[in-house]
């Protein structure tokens, strides 16, 4: 039966032979499309597609609903750079959807679609868009949406910076100071744009009462500087990104299971 849920779904969405054979091994597709190249450098769009439901009226568990987008970079001189950048868009896109990397999400896929006592639900999809790119660094954004099954649907907006000279994650005080930003809040020099706080809580994207950014200050204060035994950088310094006029830095609740997302003028931090 799983078989032949799979092969429909290759032919529903017009997949040629080769892909079809790619997702009967994996439970899933991944296409490359859209090249662009900004400031030099060559950026490809990548695709992870999955789907899979039991046959029925009502939708029962296992399901899975993936599109999960997100750029990978071609043609560096330095291909190990280049590797190691590619894995962590492609780790960053999934762990917003589901606060685990690639290689877990893709078995997870796997586990779904070809075994039968899987009590998955499973439902994301992503976009991201490319903020900057520089002489020595890429910042990205990736915004979607998922939901498991149990809880509410989960938003989110997520800010990140690599590398482009040896592959790291760029946390925000490689720019500007944690204390410059607490300045900034301190002195409502920012706005707050996004985040499943307000969207829940307090309907409006623009906060400023004193208990708020008492909040916020006390956050950032207690951000850490390097990502979990996971490796992943929820609650770190390494949520953040510039256009070139403004920096974003993300703020996780843990303590409500919530985010933020601050917006500063550059010449503020500086």
């Amino acid at each position: 039966m799983n078989q032949i849920i799979i092969n429909l779904i290759c032919l529903l969405l017009s997949f040629s032979n080769s892909m079809c054979s790619d997702m009967e091994g994996k439970g899933y597709i991944e296409t490359v499309s859209n090249e662009t190249t900004i400031n030099g450098l060559k950026i490809q769009e990548h695709t992870i597609r999955s789907y899979y439901r039991k046959e029925g009226e009502f939708v029962q568990r296992p399901y899975l609903n993936a599109a999960i987008r997100f750029p990978q970079i071609t043609d560096m001189e330095d291909v190990s750079v280049q590797r190691k950048i590619n894995k962590g868009l492609k780790d960053a896109a999934t762990q917003s959807l589901s606060w685990e990397n690639a290689d877990q999400t893709l078995e997870k896929f796997h586990d779904i679609v070809y075994n039968d006592e899987s009590t998955w639900f499973w439902y994301g999809e992503n976009e991201y868009e490319i903020l900057s790119v520089e002489n020595e660094s890429i910042g990205i954004k990736y915004e979607g949406r998922s939901y498991f099954g149990d809880e509410d649907c989960m938003q989110f907006s997520d800010y990140i910076t690599f590398s482009l000279t040896d592959g790291e994650r760029i946390p925000f005080t490689e720019y500007f100071s944690r204390e410059k930003v607490i300045r900034a809040i301190e002195e409502l020099k920012y706005d707050w744009i996004k985040g499943e706080y307000i969207r829940r809580y307090k309907g409006s994207f623009e906060r400023y009462e004193p208990e708020e950014v008492e909040k916020l200050v006390s956050m950032v204060r207690n951000l850490e500087d390097t990502a979990d035994k996971e490796g992943r950088y929820f609650g770190t310094t390494y949520y953040f990104a510039t256009d070139g006029e403004y920096a974003y830095i993300d703020l996780y609740f843990h303590y409500m299971d919530q985010y933020a997302v601050l917006k500063f003028d550059l010449d503020d931090l500086r």
